[in-house]
């Protein structure tokens, strides 16, 4: 009988030993994917519902996955710049913040979201006003002119956007 229990031990060892070897990650998170280097210079359009619609120029920087730098645009009112801080997911979706300082004095934020295009390095969104500004908001439309260097490896763009 001691020779059953003892048989029975062994082959449960196995079971467990074998199935132990077995269990290893097989579902893994591959690792994300880089975010696009959306650094550099841009031109395009800047449509505001309080300020009309203009041209816009831009200069972006980026670290790792976010970007920040300057939107300027010049409206029937006026130039103005707006600081912009973006982070890029992924999916080369984009979502961060916009301050402008108006000549008044009155500083307004913006949330603002969009997404690059690597392929023709468009960049393009839309912001609503969350301090200030109420009801304000509208819609940006950027084409990169040129690429900066990143402080971070990044995703090459294939040739489709020059060095600045």
């Amino acid at each position: 009988m001691c020779r059953d229990y003892f048989r029975a031990f062994v082959s449960l060892a196995v079971v467990v030993a074998l199935a132990a070897c077995n269990s290893g990650t097989t579902n893994s998170v591959a690792p994300a994917a880089p975010a696009a280097n959306i650094s550099g210079d841009y031109s395009g359009t800047m449509q505001d519902a309080q300020h009309g619609s203009g041209t816009a120029t831009a200069t972006l920087a980026q670290h790792n996955a976010t970007a920040g730098g300057t939107i300027t645009a010049v409206e029937p009112g006026g130039t103005v710049t707006a600081q912009v801080s973006l982070t890029i997911a992924s999916t080369n979706a984009t979502s961060g913040t916009m301050v402008i300082d108006y000549a008044g004095g009155t500083t307004c934020t913006f949330s603002t979201t969009g997404a690059y295009d690597p392929n023709t390095g468009a960049l393009s969104g839309s912001y609503t006003a969350v301090t200030n500004c109420s009801g304000d908001s509208g819609t940006y439309s950027l084409t990169q002119q040129c690429t900066d260097t990143v402080t971070t490896q990044m995703r090459a763009l294939n040739g489709v956007i020059s060095p600045c």
